[in-house]
């Protein structure tokens, strides 16, 4: 993925909801969009407290609730999106012009993140979830392969979400049946990583049926040391005993 010309410009709108006049948030509702002159072109989404409730699909001009529930009691027309994306891109140019196309700086994290939404069991259907985080331009490349192969059923992904830092992150999803043995892999693709592409391994851990075995090791130490103090229990006192006799004796 080749440096090019770009400058990213975003609107931010924050509403904060709060039941006293006291400095205490309580809900953040967080409108973003941008565009950029790489792919994706651009984005608008409404979060709250950090959680997607909708996107506007920019290509099919329609709004992707994040939850079908939510396009069930509410509604936002994806006209109004496509107004500001318009004005966003109409700005973009002007500022490109003003910057003489400086190339804006490409950062990234290399901690890529690979867990399961639910504790894994073998052979049953799982979700691997692929997190990439802290980095900027939102354009990052992410895939999986299984076995050192693409995998490409059972693949989603979600929109880039923003930072309050400016950086972006985004999640890959898989839906598989891990079996003992396999061995999957993130890979990740984007200017301001260390090494291109990234790779993150996950292993499905073998579940282990030996948390009996420690108790089990004490117990039978426990069992040998406590004969052996039996043992040298009577020992002494037989060995008392006939000191005593042969002391009698005398």
């Amino acid at each position: 993925m080749s440096p090019r010309k770009l400058l990213n410009l975003g609107l931010l709108c924050i509403f904060y909801v709060h039941t006293s006049q006291a400095v205490k948030v309580e809900n953040i509702l967080t409108v973003e969009n941008f565009v950029q002159t790489l792919e994706p072109s651009g984005e608008y989404m409404f979060q709250f407290d950090g959680d997607e409730i909708f996107h506007v699909d920019l290509q099919r001009k329609e709004t992707k609730w994040r939850l079908q529930q939510f396009g069930e009691v509410a509604s936002f027309e994806a006209a109004g999106a496509l107004q500001n994306i318009g004005i966003l891109k109409f700005n973009l140019d002007i500022y490109e012009k003003r910057s003489n196309y400086t190339k804006a700086k490409s950062v990234a994290r290399d901690d890529i993140q690979v867990f399961t939404v639910k504790p894994l069991v073998l052979g049953e259907p799982a979700s691997l979830i692929c997190l990439a985080t802290q980095f900027f331009p939102p354009v990052i490349k992410m895939s999986w392969l299984k076995n050192n192969e693409p995998v490409t059923v059972g693949v989603t992904e979600t929109v880039y979400y923003p930072a309050p830092d400016g950086s972006f992150s985004k999640f890959l999803y898989l839906a598989t049946v891990p079996q003992k043995g396999d061995v999957y892999t993130c890979s990740v693709e984007h200017d301001g990583l260390s090494k291109n592409p990234t790779n993150k391994f996950w292993f499905p851990e073998v579940p282990r049926h030996i948390s009996e075995t420690p108790e089990n090791v004490v117990c039978g130490l426990g069992l040998v040391f406590g004969i052996i103090g039996i043992v040298a229990s009577i020992a002494l006192i037989c060995k008392g005993k006939k000191n005593s006799d042969q002391a009698g004796g005398h």
